[in-house]
């Protein structure tokens, strides 16, 4: 399993009910359909900020959805949510759960 991990602030006056509102709609109309999806989580972490999780079976699922990206729609919705300066994110592959 490979896993993208995304870490962010909300932009300035976008609320989590709004966040929320909007992953919703990006999972159904595109993300859940992709080959190799598994789950998206959205985490809050104790400074404010957000903490997303999204499994892929393989990193090839993964970089398949990253080109598929320029296919989202109403992606300047879901883009607006973020403070594009504070996005960090990771990727790691599991070798070991128990």
């Amino acid at each position: 399993m490979y896993k993208d991990i995304i870490n962010y602030e909300l932009a300035e006056g976008v609320t989590e009910e709004h966040l929320m509102q909007v992953a919703g709609q990006i999972l159904s109309e595109w993300m859940k359909d992709l080959d190799g999806f598994i789950s998206w989580e959205i985490n809050k972490n104790k400074d404010g900020g957000y903490t997303d999780i999204v499994s892929w079976v393989s990193k090839e699922a993964a970089l398949v959805a990253n080109e598929e990206m320029k296919n989202i729609p109403n992606a300047m919705d879901w883009y607006a949510c973020y403070k594009m300066e504070t996005i960090k994110s990771q990727n790691v592959i599991l070798v070991g759960r128990f």
